[in-house]
């Protein structure tokens, strides 16, 4: 049973992963197995078999979640980008509370109310950063050394990013020009499959380094400096709802109507993933199996 649960929660946090200015790490915080993850994560040489059991199935749930949802998702954004965006603006707004939470398990200083200004700021300033180039992708067909490290150091920016909450991986490939070409390899495995796997090696040695690298990084954080952390976190998780709303194109019409519903649908459902309720069932599963 906990395989199936890390299995779906790695989907969506590989859709969420895939959209610009929505954070995996946010939906690891929602689904409330952030702290695992980046355990298992930097626990990998410590308790291999512990970490690799946990680690599978998300990752093969990551996988599938992108490359199943990669064309959906070029669809939605293309043609119902309104209602797409608001639906992970009520996630994220939804997951605020959790975060919170985590924030205040200790007495409050002052003091951490400067990273939340700090990266709250950073994620206003980003939304307002002319972001043109991301219309403009490296040509998959034309593989030379300079676009194979430009993907790789892109992504390995773009994969420290993605693990923080708050911070969309898809929007720094963005900024950086690399996100069509990404998306558009992934959505082509089976139509363009050498040319796909061409452009997205260097992609995926990125990730690897990227993640592995940065999830170093947040565990000493969180460990040394919880509270300023978390706040940081939800700095970053507030200021990249700027970003989402501009790239919405919101009006009030009535698919600006429709899309306030979508919020609403993602606020509830990211308050039910957050919710000490639905975390004590599954901890009560992963028990019952563990007894048996």
């Amino acid at each position: 049973m906990s395989f199936i649960i890390n299995m779906i929660c790695g989907a969506i946090i590989g859709i969420a992963n895939i959209i610009p200015g929505v954070s995996g790490g946010t939906m690891a915080v929602m689904l409330n197995i952030y702290d695992k993850l980046i355990s298992a994560v930097t626990g990998l040489r410590k308790d291999f078999k512990k970490s690799i059991l946990f680690l599978i199935p998300v990752v093969v749930g990551a996988g599938v979640g992108i490359v199943a949802f990669s064309k959906l998702l070029e669809y939605l954004l293309a043609d119902h980008p309104m209602p797409t965006f608001f639906f992970f603006i009520g996630l994220i707004i939804g997951s605020l509370p959790l975060v919170f939470r985590r924030a205040s398990e200790t007495k409050f200083k002052t003091v951490s109310i400067i990273p939340f200004v700090i990266f709250f700021a950073i994620m206003a300033v980003l939304a307002f950063i002319n972001t043109d180039a991301a219309n403009e992708s490296t040509n998959v067909l034309d593989m030379n050394a300079f676009n194979w490290f430009y993907l790789f150091f892109g992504s390995v920016l773009a994969a420290m990013c993605m693990i923080i909450p708050g911070v969309s991986g898809s929007m720094i490939l963005m900024m950086v020009g690399l996100y069509p070409t990404v998306l558009i390899s992934i959505s082509h495995l089976t139509k363009s499959p050498i040319d796909s796997i061409i452009t997205l090696i260097p992609v995926g040695l990125g990730v690897i380094v990227g993640i592995f690298g940065g999830a170093k990084l947040i565990d000493i954080c969180i460990k040394k400096f919880p509270q300023m952390t978390f706040y940081g976190i939800m700095g970053l998780m507030t200021g990249s709802l700027i970003s989402l709303f501009r790239s919405s194109g919101f009006e009030f019409n009535i698919e600006g109507y429709i899309s306030i519903a979508f919020l609403l649908v993602g606020f509830g459902i990211s308050i039910l993933f957050g919710s000490k309720w639905l975390a004590g069932i599954i901890e009560g599963k992963k028990k019952e199996k563990s007894n048996k």
